[in-house]
């Protein structure tokens, strides 16, 4: 899918997430052969360069959507025991609001 300047952040994300799924099955799946293993590699290296391609799109349809009040901006300060510590980012109302009640529930 081309992009523009117009894409809207939503839209970023979706192509985002099915990236970052395509690349945990590269990385995961084991090839037997060579020739696999090759074709393995350069795929991976296309979800790569698409990946490099998105973020100029996607820093400025993320100003964008919070301008327009489609997402917001949070910061976990209180991460799980397993993440690396406080995660910030924008993100959507239905995201925002599974935070707010995933909080709701721990207390």
């Amino acid at each position: 899918m081309p992009l523009t300047r117009r894409t809207p952040y939503e839209t970023i994300e979706l192509i985002r997430g099915d990236l970052f799924e395509l690349l945990d099955v590269l990385t995961t799946h084991f090839f037997d052969h060579p020739e696999s293993h090759a074709a393995n590699n350069a795929d991976i290296q296309r979800v790569a360069d698409r990946l490099k391609e998105l973020t100029p799109y996607r820093d400025r349809a993320a100003r964008a959507a919070l301008k327009a009040g489609r997402i917001d901006y949070a910061c976990n300060i209180n991460p799980d025991d397993d993440d690396p510590g406080p995660q910030c980012g924008p993100f959507s109302g239905p995201g925002w609001e599974e935070l707010h009640r995933q909080s709701q529930n721990a207390r």
